[in-house]
């Protein structure tokens, strides 16, 4: 293998590794409200303004733009302490390194081009996790919190002291994103822009229905308790469909995703061990055609069983 090639993609990897890491103590130093801290000497002082992000955009007409789009909402919503420059650069840095080193290993730019794939996914796939994980941690807890709400209102507190309460006596990432409402309407921002960027940050149709109930009293008024109350049996009534359709449908999602990851795997092995065996799809026209036939099926295939699968509605 030619050496400059191996001096090129060493370098792109280490660049691209150090601007992740650079980036990564940039956004755990530099808190969300523009402040560094203090003991770094980094500051310029407190700033109010805070950073927009791609809840404050409108939603883009292009399919690079949804794109871009898209994955600023999984980094958001994940919960990770980091910008999308920076999860983007992790990326980079993830499939540079794992696709140079096949590369350099088997000396092959087919091999490579696929590590690099696998690096940048793998990424994806634990951005996805957490970000399931704290949606279903906020379904868990509405319900709860809802409950808290009814009382509150219900002693006599207003709907702005409620949710104060909320962010201040409970505990979990509603707690947070209530406490941060409450800071947002301390700031001098209405509860119905408030509770509207609420439902914008956690895209959950149980907390659109709290949201809903919360601004369609606001406005027409009705004893708001009592609805609380009920929306919190509505809610738990959701969870418990969900749990058993879950349930219902737990051989079927296993069988999908045996079929998803089998096929996959099978071929990296052969293409990694025995690549003269695959070589025929990569180099005949018509291994080409049909392999890439037969990975537009199985995509298709997958998107068609999970859209029957969905019961978030």
């Amino acid at each position: 293998m030619d050496l400059s090639v191996i001096s090129v993609v060493c370098f792109f990897a280490i660049v691209a590794f150090c601007g992740a890491v650079m980036m990564v103590i940039r956004d755990l130093v530099i808190t969300g409200d523009g402040s560094a801290g203090i003991g770094l000497g980094l500051g310029r002082g407190r700033s109010f303004r805070r950073t927009p992000n791609v809840f404050d955009e409108k939603p883009a007409q292009s399919i690079t733009g949804r794109i871009d789009q898209a994955f600023d909402r999984l980094i958001l919503e994940s919960g990770q302490e980091m910008s999308s420059m920076t999860a983007f650069l992790m990326l980079l840095a993830s499939g540079l390194f794992i696709g140079g080193i096949l590369f350099i290993y088997y000396d092959n730019f087919g091999i490579g081009s696929m590590g690099m794939a696998v690096g940048m996914f793998v990424p994806l796939l634990i951005w996805m996790y957490y970000r399931g994980k704290r949606l279903k941690e906020i379904q868990e807890q509405l319900p709860h919190v809802i409950d808290l709400m009814a009382r509150a209102v219900r002693a006599g507190e207003s709907v702005d002291q409620a949710v104060e309460l909320i962010g201040s006596e409970s505990r979990g990432v509603l707690a947070q994103e209530f406490a941060r409402c409450s800071r947002q309407m301390q700031m001098g921002l209405s509860l119905s822009s408030a509770m509207k960027n609420l439902s914008r940050r956690n895209r959950l149709m149980e907390l659109r229905m709290m949201v809903t109930t919360l601004l369609v009293h606001r406005q027409t008024g009705g004893n708001l308790p009592v609805a609380l109350e009920r929306m919190a049996n509505v809610v738990r009534d959701r969870l418990n469909y969900r749990r058993q359709m879950k349930a219902s449908t737990g051989a079927g999602r296993t069988s999908t995703m045996l079929i998803a990851i089998l096929s996959p795997i099978v071929y990296i092995i052969m293409f990694l061990f025995q690549p003269e065996h695959v070589s025929v799809l990569l180099e005949d026209p018509v291994g080409k055609t049909l392999m890439v036939v037969a990975v537009t099926l199985e995509i298709i295939g997958v998107l068609w069983v999970v859209h029957m699968l969905r019961h978030d509605y």
